[in-house]
């Protein structure tokens, strides 16, 4: 099983993230490498935010960071994406590595089946009960779609749903960083709401929909 990153200011009220407790809930790794594959080194998680997260700024994790504190996906200086990971949780819901190999190679296309995104909410219940996060960020239409069907008290179709509460987090999903169409400034008014929900106390089956509009949320930015 794949360890979390968990910054080591997750939790702390005097840190300007940390104190939110928010999760950042990606979909999976990949590996070009045959040995890598089907596997799940403990420590590969946190060896991917260290690299591309911290030292290299990767875009997806850019991306990440300019969703909660703002500005672009490039910007901030070394330290400040040192301190902006420290403050949160990241974990890979799919729990081994993906075949990132070309199809010409006999590779997936980097998409992992639906049989490993079911293989993968035993382990992401147990990281989200073990770390108690009150604000989860799920990035991408598709795993959101495969965690919410292990929530209870959701009906409607899950794309329609902005917010969610289970009684121990607040759930929001945003456009995969990685997609070409995500647009930066779109998810990061929903991100602040979706800290602002999490302050308050829980409430389970607390559902806010996209119909819901103004009346709930505001502006809510595109789906």
């Amino acid at each position: 099983m794949f360890e979390p990153w968990i910054g080591s200011n997750f939790g702390s009220p005097d840190h300007p993230v940390g104190r939110h407790r928010l999760m950042i809930l990606g979909e999976s790794h990949y590996s070009t490498d045959p040995s890598l594959i089907g596997t799940a080194p403990k420590s590969f998680t946190s060896e991917v935010v260290r690299s591309l997260a911290i030292e290299s700024g990767y875009p997806f994790f850019g991306k990440l960071r300019a969703a909660v504190v703002g500005g672009t996906a490039g910007s901030g200086s070394f330290a400040e994406r040192a301190s902006f990971w420290s403050g949160v949780v990241f974990y890979n819901y799919v729990p081994v590595i993906v075949d990132g190999r070309p199809l010409e190679v006999g590779g997936t296309a980097r998409r992992p089946t639906t049989e490993m995104f079911k293989a993968g909410a035993g382990a992401f219940r147990v990281v989200q009960h073990d770390l108690k996060p009150a604000a989860i960020i799920v990035c991408g239409l598709e795993l959101w779609s495969h965690v919410a069907a292990t929530l209870a008290g959701i009906k409607q179709p899950t794309r329609d749903v902005v917010f969610f509460d289970d009684g121990n987090s607040v759930f929001s999903r945003i456009h995969h960083p990685s997609w070409r169409g995500f647009k930066l400034a779109q998810w990061q008014t929903r991100v602040q709401h979706l800290l602002r929900l999490a302050a308050t106390p829980r409430q389970t089956g607390n559902c806010v929909l996209w119909s819901d509009g103004e009346e709930k949320f505001g502006k809510l930015s595109p789906r």
